[in-house]
This record gives structure tokens, sequence and C-alpha cells, in this order.
């Protein structure tokens, strides 16, 4: 009797997809383009002001307000890295939590099982370090933009005066 060839069709398992899963990437992706627009729209703010100042002349002082607007906005970067930063540990914590009630119920406490469950965790939470790590440096990155280009003219100006006498020994 010829035994007919049996084959093994892969099938790929359906992954099932918490919904808190999806919002945490919605969130991301959100963010960061909410960040990229503001990042350009700083920029250009930025470069406004400095047009501006090279306008005047040095005697007109320049808007103290336009310089808080400016610096309220690159510190906005540094709350939204801060909320990032808390919303992805708390979905680290949440996402933890699911799996080991998972691995608790079904009693699979095998190393794939609970090495899988961990690493979709932290795949996830890596992504939302990732995201509060790039709004920390555009809040680090403007702030001392700002500050350049607040204080340039009067550094400028303090370093072409002689400084005090050295004292060698």
């Amino acid at each position: 009797m010829l035994q007919e060839e049996q084959t093994v069709s892969f099938q790929p398992m359906e992954n099932y997809v918490p919904w808190y899963v999806g919002l945490f990437r919605l969130y991301l992706a959100f963010v960061a383009m909410l960040a990229i627009f503001r990042f350009t729209r700083l920029l250009w703010a930025l470069r406004r002001q400095r047009t501006a100042r090279n306008i005047e002349t040095i005697e007109t002082s320049f808007s103290p307000e336009l310089w808080e607007h400016s610096y309220i906005k690159a510190r906005s970067f540094k709350t939204l890295a801060q909320l990032t930063l808390l919303i992805a540990v708390t979905f680290l914590a949440w996402n933890l939590s699911a799996a080991l009630m998972q691995l608790a119920t079904q009693k699979t406490s095998g190393v794939g099982a609970v090495s899988g469950a961990f690493a979709d965790a932290l795949e996830n939470f890596s992504a939302g370090m990732i995201v509060s790590t790039a709004l920390f440096a555009c809040s680090a990155f403007f702030e001392r933009l700002i500050h350049m280009h607040r204080f340039g003219p009067t550094r400028k100006a303090s370093k072409s005066q002689p400084g005090p006498p050295t004292r060698n020994k």
C-alpha cells in the first residue's frame, strides 16, 4: 500500500493583540507627528526672531515676551516626554501583569511562553522610550538654541572687552 505524502501546511497562528497595545501605538504615532510639527514650527519661529533681531538696531531691545513664548514651547517638549515616559512605564506594567495573568491561568510556564510574553511587553515599552528620549533631546536642543539666540549678542560684546589680567608666577 502506498502512503500518500503528508505535508504540513503553514498556518500562522492568529496573534491576539489587546486593545491597549493598539491604543499605545496610536498614541506614539500621534506624539511623533505632533513633535515633528512643533519642531518645524519652533525652528521657523526662531528663524523669524533671528531675522527680526538682525533688522532691528542694537539700541532697541527685543521683546522678552517672544523669548518667553519660545521657551515655553521648548519646555512643552520636556513635558510631553515626561508624559510619554509615564505612559510607557504604565503600559509596561499593565502588559506584564496581563502576560503573567495569562501564564498563571493557562498554567504554561515554559521558557518560550514566558520569554515571548516579556518580549512583546518590552518591544512596545522600548518604542515608548525611544519617543520619550527623542522628545527630551528636542527639548534640550531648543532650550540651548533659544539661550544662544537670546544671549548671543551680549556674549559677543563681553568677549570683545578685555578680561581681568592674569598673573604669571
